[in-house]
């Protein structure tokens, strides 16, 4: 089972990474757009995570990949403790560019270093992915929500996001279910 990761081992796991580019590829800096449990932890929404989802790049370059192989080796950490997952499941039903426009915002930047910056990803977005990913078979997700305390208003956005992907009857369903559990009602 991954190890949970709680706000400083991300820090300093990243510190880690940093470090290994700094050697390896002097020349290159990279901005990593955090999402998910990750960005939750960083904000002070959550305690841990097991992995850092990354919106931004959609695709790891081979520094990256190279310095995050190493710094899982080192750290006993999954192989994928840094990944893009979350990218490639948006990317498959919703091109990134069709995504609504506070998917560009940024809640806030950690400078880790000169070569690696941390931008986590605005409260909306998160909020609108956690609804996306949360079913009643994955409460961890409405738990997130819970502790993220949204408003009205950023949770119906939030369903605006999640019908534009899939509006069938199963996930309205599954939204009306998810919604009960976290206080808010969906028609």
């Amino acid at each position: 089972m991954p190890q949970e990761l709680n706000r400083e081992e991300i820090i300093e796991n990243l510190r880690l990474l940093s470090e290994w580019l700094g050697v390896k590829y002097p020349a290159e800096a990279f901005d990593l757009t955090v999402v998910g449990g990750a960005a939750m932890a960083l904000a002070g929404f959550k305690d841990q995570t097991k992995d850092i989802d990354l919106l931004r790049p959609a695709r790891l370059p081979v520094p990256l990949k190279d310095g995050i192989t190493h710094v899982s080796r080192a750290k006993r950490l999954p192989p994928e403790w840094i990944n893009t997952n979350a990218a490639n499941v948006l990317r498959k039903v919703k091109p990134l560019k069709g995504l609504p426009d506070y998917f560009s915002e940024i809640s806030q930047t950690i400078v880790i270093s000169g070569n690696l910056r941390i931008n986590v990803i605005g409260r909306q977005a998160l909020i609108s992915l956690k609804l996306w990913a949360a079913t009643p078979s994955h409460a961890k997700h409405t738990t997130d929500i819970k502790n993220l305390q949204p408003a009205q208003q950023e949770i119906s956005e939030a369903v605006r996001f999640v019908l534009s992907i899939d509006n069938s009857e199963l996930r309205k369903d599954d939204l009306r279910i998810v919604l009960r559990e976290a206080g808010f009602d969906f028609k």
